[in-house]
C-alpha cells in the first residue's frame, strides 16, 4: 500500500502550466521522474515484475536525443493504453525540423502521461506517484536517463513486446540517411556494402554492433563540431542481458544522432537500401543490416 501522502494525488491533479520559454531540463526531469512512478502503480496491480538494469551512464546528451527516446517512451504507453484501456491509438508529435527545446520533450512526456492516465483509470487506480521537488541542476543527460529507465519498465507490461523486425526499420533509415551523406554531386546513392548473414546471432550481438555504429557516429560528430551523445560504452558493451526492446531503444539513439548528422552534412535524400527485407527477421538479419549501416560510417569516418 502506497503512503497517505501519495494515496492523496487523484487523477485529476496536474502539474502547473509552463510557458515554453521557461522550460528547462529540470522541469522535464521532474515529468519523467513522475510519469516513471505512475508507471510503477500499474506496474504493482499489473503483478509484472519490476525493471532491475542498471540506467545508462549518460556522460553528455542533448534535447534531440532526450526526443527521439521520449517518442519511444510514448510509442510504448500508447500501445499499453490500447491494450488495457482499448483507447485510441494516438501517433506520435513529428520531430521539429528547428532546434529542438525543452518544452518539446516535455509536450511528448505529457503525451505519455495522458496514456498512462488511461489505463490508471480503467484498473481503477485512483492515485498517483507524489510529484518530486523541482532540482533545478538537472540537465538533459539526467532527462535521457530516467526516460530510458522509464521506457525500460514499459517494457514489462506491455504483452506485444519490441521485435527484431521493429529494431530493422530503425537501422534501415539510419543506413538511408547516412548513404545519403555519402552520395556525390552525381545523385548517384551510395550504400554500405551488405555483410554475409551469420546465423546464430542474438540481441546482446546486435547490441554491440549498435554500439560500435554509435562510437563510428560519435567521432564523425566531433570532428564536426557537433554537440554529440556521450554514453559510457564500455559498460554496455559487457552487457549480456539484452532484449530486441533494448536494442530499439539504443538503435532509436543511433537514428537520432545520424539523422541530425546528416542534416549538418547536408546529406541528399536518397531511398532506402536497396535490398530485399527477409520475409521473416531475426537478429542475425539485424545483425547484418547493422554490419552495412557500420560500414557505411566507417567510409563517411574517412572522408571527414
Amino acid at each position: 500500500m502506497r503512503n497517505l501522502i501519495v494515496a492523496l494525488f487523484s487523477l485529476a491533479a496536474a502539474p502547473s502550466t509552463i510557458a515554453a520559454e521557461e522550460t528547462t531540463p529540470a522541469h522535464v526531469y521532474q515529468a519523467v521522474v513522475q510519469l516513471g512512478g505512475d508507471v510503477d502503480l500499474v506496474r504493482e496491480v499489473m503483478g509484472r515484475p519490476e525493471s532491475t538494469i542498471d540506467p545508462w551512464i549518460v556522460v553528455e546528451a542533448q534535447p534531440r536525443h532526450v526526443f527521439y527516446q521520449a517518442q519511444t517512451l510514448f510509442r510504448k504507453a500508447n500501445r499499453l493504453a490500447v491494450e488495457l484501456a482499448n483507447a485510441e491509438r494516438v501517433g506520435p508529435l513529428p520531430v521539429p525540423e528547428d532546434e529542438i527545446k525543452p518544452a518539446m520533450v516535455l509536450g511528448v512526456i505529457g503525451r505519455a502521461r495522458e496514456q498512462i492516465d488511461a489505463v490508471r483509470g480503467e484498473l481503477g487506480i485512483t492515485y498517483r506517484a507524489e510529484t518530486p521537488r523541482l532540482d533545478v541542476d538537472r540537465q538533459p543527460a539526467d532527462v535521457l536517463r530516467e526516460v530510458v529507465q522509464t521506457s525500460r519498465q514499459l517494457n514489462f507490461l506491455i504483452d506485444r513486446k519490441f521485435r527484431p523486425e521493429d529494431v530493422y526499420g530503425r537501422l534501415e533509415y539510419a543506413a538511408a540517411y547516412v548513404a545519403g551523406a555519402l552520395t556525390g554531386d552525381d545523385g548517384e546513392p551510395e550504400y554500405g556494402e551488405l555483410p554475409p548473414f551469420e546465423s546464430g546471432k542474438v540481441p546482446a550481438d546486435v547490441y554491440r554492433r549498435v554500439l560500435e555504429c554509435l562510437e563510428l557516429a560519435t567521432v564523425i560528430g566531433e570532428r564536426r563540431g557537433v554537440d554529440v551523445l556521450k554514453l559510457n560504452l564500455r559498460r554496455e558493451l559487457r552487457r549480456r542481458d539484452i532484449a530486441p526492446a533494448d536494442v530499439y531503444d539504443l538503435a532509436t539513439t543511433l537514428l537520432s544522432e545520424v539523422a541530425y548528422l546528416t542534416l549538418v552534412l547536408d546529406a541528399k535524400d536518397v531511398g532506402a537500401p536497396p535490398i530485399e527485407r527477409p520475409k521473416h527477421i531475426f537478429p542475425s538479419h539485424v545483425y547484418q543490416i547493422a554490419g552495412m549501416l557500420q560500414d557505411e560510417l566507417a567510409r563517411l569516418e574517412e572522408r571527414m
